[in-house]
């Protein structure tokens, strides 16, 4: 399901761009093909459809602070403690 997930996403924007939206249709002999249809139908689908309610960021903002409120150990962390 990971592996093809641009391909099986590929359904809701392929033919703008002028390629074969049903190229995930190659994967239809996968026993895992029907499991990551579903998946993209209840979950991946719902971002590309403008009929559906989408959640606005402020739900998230608390979760999304906490992440960032402690910097990480990386290449960039001796700017983020001169920010401090």
């Amino acid at each position: 399901m990971v592996q093809h997930h641009a391909i099986f996403q590929g359904y809701n924007f392929f033919h703008y761009l002028g390629m074969d939206r049903n190229m995930r249709d190659s994967f239809s002999d996968s026993p895992y093909y029907e499991q990551t249809e579903e998946f993209f139908a209840k979950y991946d689908n719902l971002a590309f459809d403008n009929g559906k309610l989408k959640l606005t960021l402020s739900p998230f903002e608390p979760l999304i602070r906490k992440v960032f409120s402690t910097p990480k150990q990386g290449i960039y962390q001796s700017v983020v403690e001169e920010m401090i």
